[in-house]
């Protein structure tokens, strides 16, 4: 049981490192540049860190076991609602005010959010059908041996 705390911890402090740290310090360097861009966005890059930190982490403590399949899929569950949510349903708005002159811009994103969630949707029929050779397994493991006829 150590072993996997420890790599679960690892793991977590480096998605932390890479999903966290260093978006956010890309964001606040260009947020002096244009602060009005990323805004809205900082919130949803600590909730996007949080729930795959969170996932990976649960996954790596219960491998080996049937929740480990079942974190795999609620992980895909939740980033296609997160997707869809983030990205405002594929319509993404910005509103900027340069020289007190107000700037709409408007970017369609919907065939990319539609990528998003084909790309998690394989990741769900990969999740399930990792589940289901699991349970496989564990039911031939417990089936006894055939003995040869004589």
């Amino acid at each position: 049981m150590l072993p996997r705390i420890v790599k679960a911890a690892v793991k977590g402090a480096i998605y932390f490192a890479l999903l966290y740290l260093v978006p956010t310090l890309l964001i606040s360097q260009i947020s002096r540049l244009v602060p009005d861009i990323f805004a809205d966005y900082g919130q949803l890059l600590g909730l996007f860190a949080a729930v795959i930190i969170f996932f990976v982490v649960a996954s790596e403590l219960t491998s080996r076991t049937i929740f480990q399949h079942a974190f795999n899929v609620g992980r895909a569950l939740v980033l296609i609602v997160f997707f869809v949510l983030a990205l405002n349903g594929g319509i993404v708005s910005l509103n900027l005010n340069v020289e007190n002159a107000p700037i709409n811009i408007w970017a369609d994103l919907r065939i990319y959010l539609v990528i998003l969630i084909t790309i998690d949707l394989i990741g769900l029929a990969k999740s399930i059908l990792q589940a289901v050779n699991f349970l496989s397994e564990r039911a031939e493991q417990q089936l006894p041996l055939p003995r040869p006829v004589e």
